[in-house]
């Protein structure tokens, strides 16, 4: 059973994603400048690309109509949360002080923490929905897609490392990371290549694919964990920015899912909604710099920067 949005809740969803992108544009510039800017605003087209394509190409999904800006089928509001995700997952790690060549791989897993929040609930608020009847997959919600939030993120976040050195050399050169969407789209595509073969051959279709997404959570997760437990930094508040996004998204789904009675008919989901947003309020507690001393390195962008020429993109000081 859906438990509607209705038209005024969507304008204040788009309001609330616009007004949260600003704050983020501001932090974004004012703690790494342009370069830090354009890192963020090229997140945006990738999301219109990404769910547009992956519309056309799977048609495994649709947006809700009532959405009032939309560019195609894609409402603009959720270009600028995937935009605002993506980065809140790179700043985790930048300040956690994850190695630059491990960085990709706890991009997606931070950013996959979200969606394990929230798609079951959001589809029963009827914000988009699947092409699969809702007692299937998870509670309505194919594998296919919590893989695809993870490559995601690792594709976006490993394209820019062909940009650092040169970046470093030329600060100018900034503007190759607008071109960053269209190779992390292809990356994103290319894994999808061995999940839907192996998806169809072994687990029936687009219903299953559960065992390979969760080997590549498990994977993911535990590459991230190993990394973050060596690391020096930690992350800062959970309302600070650019986190805050991250935090408002979980509390919307958390408030909507008890007043709209989603928990009430299916108490189940508000474990992984609870559940994640705990993991996310812990992660400050959980990773204790081992030199506290040091400030995180909030600083430092994820491009223009030869990140290459630190141990943990972190100088010693």
């Amino acid at each position: 059973m859906l438990a509607r949005v209705s038209r005024t809740g969507y304008a204040l969803l788009e309001i609330a994603a616009l007004g949260l992108f600003a704050l983020a544009m501001r932090f974004a510039y004012r703690t790494g400048g342009r370069q830090r800017l354009v890192e963020l605003l090229s997140a945006v087209p990738f999301g219109l690309l990404l769910e547009q394509g992956d519309i056309a190409i799977f048609g495994s999904y649709a947006y809700n109509q009532l959405f009032f800006l939309k560019v195609g089928a894609v409402p603009i509001a959720i270009a600028l949360v995937w935009a605002m995700v993506i980065n809140s997952s790179m700043f985790m790690s930048d300040a956690i002080g994850i190695p630059c060549r491990f960085a990709p791989v706890s991009d997606a897993t931070f950013t996959i923490v979200l969606d394990l929040s929230v798609d079951a609930v959001a589809i029963r608020q009827g914000l988009w929905h699947w092409n699969i009847p809702l007692d299937q997959g998870f509670f309505g919600v194919p594998a296919g897609n919590f893989y695809g939030w993870l490559f995601v993120a690792f594709g976006f976040s490993a394209w820019p490392g062909l940009d650092r050195r040169s970046g470093a050399r030329r600060p100018t050169t900034s503007w190759l990371q607008l071109l960053v969407p269209f190779p992390a789209y292809l990356t994103l595509l290319a894994a999808f290549v061995p999940f839907i073969v192996v998806q169809d051959t072994f687990f029936g279709g687009r219903t299953g694919g559960f065992p390979p997404f969760l080997l590549t959570l498990f994977s993911f997760g535990f590459v991230t964990a190993r990394q973050a437990l060596r690391s020096r930094g930690s992350v800062p508040s959970p309302w600070s920015m650019p986190l805050l996004p991250r935090l408002a998204i979980h509390l919307y789904f958390l408030a909507t899912g008890v007043f709209l009675g989603v928990f009430e008919r299916l108490p189940i989901l508000l474990g992984p909604s609870l559940g994640m947003l705990v993991l996310e309020l812990s992660l400050r507690r959980l990773l204790i710099p081992r030199r506290p001393h040091l400030d995180p390195p909030l600083l430092v962008p994820r491009i223009g920067v030869d990140r290459s020429q630190f141990d943990y993109c972190l100088d010693d000081k």
